[in-house]
C-alpha cells in the first residue's frame, strides 16, 4: 500500500525519529478493520444503509478521539 500525506504532515512526522510512522499506520488499519468487521456482524440482518453505517462509525471514531482528547 501506498498513502499520501499533506507535505506539513510528511515534515512533522519525520521530525519524530522516535515513532515508527510504519507501525501507527498498521494499527490505525487493523482497528479500522476490526471494527468493520464487528459493524458487518452486529448490522449483517439490519435494515440499515451502507450510508447509515459509514455515518455510526464517523461518529464512533469522533466521539472516541473526543474522548481521548484528539478532537474537540
Amino acid at each position: 500500500m501506498t498513502f499520501s500525506v499533506p507535505e506539513a504532515t510528511k515534515r512533522r512526522a519525520q521530525a519524530r525519529r522516535d515513532v515508527n510512522w510504519s507501525a501507527v499506520v498498521a494499527q490505525t488499519i487493523e482497528e479500522r478493520l476490526k471494527a468493520l468487521d464487528l459493524m458487518d456482524r452486529v448490522l449483517g440482518a439490519s435494515q440499515l444503509t451502507e450510508r447509515d453505517v459509514n455515518e455510526i462509525a464517523h461518529a464512533l471514531d469522533t466521539a472516541v478521539a473526543k474522548r481521548h482528547g484528539l478532537a474537540r
